[in-house]
């Protein structure tokens, strides 16, 4: 744990007993005041994500989180079943930490998490994943005066919408942070 005055885009902080990430950070300048810094944050327990400002030069609780590979397991009400991939311990973890990438998680996928303390403070998320489609409405010929979409869902049982030509089977890559089609998987 180190003090720092100053945060940078992606550094973990601590304050109180709430874990940050930095998402961005700016300076702004007020003459003979001193400056401000502005920082744009996401809460590791909630997953909101809030704005702080501090005075330039104030110090901050820096951490350097400890990354751990585990395993998919399974689904309940509350939480995320996971296995630790060196101890082989379960390891069960919120639905509100993992929030809304718990739709795109299949079983025996590797992840990774970071802990701190012993503590879990957020799983590591990627910014895309392949998931093959499991039902996929027919096409209907002629029907693209719109955009040429149909609803179509994925083996983990998340919706959305794809082009006409996807169908069942097919490996469909999507966009965690939006949930949306992004493109074909080969």
């Amino acid at each position: 744990m180190a003090l720092t005055d100053q945060p940078v885009k992606g550094m973990y902080i601590k304050e109180g007993n709430r874990f940050f990430y930095i998402l961005d950070r700016k300076l702004k300048t007020q003459g003979r005041q001193g400056g401000l810094v502005i920082m744009k944050l996401k809460a590791l327990d909630t997953g909101q994500v809030l704005s702080k400002t501090i005075k330039s030069g104030a110090k901050v609780e820096s951490i350097e989180p400890d990354t751990r590979e585990v395993q998919y397991l399974y689904d309940d009400e509350k939480f995320l079943s996971f296995m630790d991939t060196e101890t082989f311990e379960t390891i069960a973890i919120s639905k509100d930490i993992v929030g809304e990438y718990a739709k795109f998680l299949k079983e025996g996928e590797k992840i990774l998490i970071l802990m701190y303390e012993r503590k879990i403070l957020t799983i590591k998320e990627n910014t895309s994943v392949v998931l093959e489609v499991t039902k996929a409405q027919d096409g209907v010929k002629g029907n693209t005066a719109n955009a040429a979409t149909k609803k179509i869902t994925v083996e983990t049982g998340y919706e959305l919408q794809a082009p006409l030509f996807i169908k069942i089977g097919d490996k469909v890559k999507i966009n965690t942070e939006t949930g949306e089609y992004s493109g074909k998987a080969n």
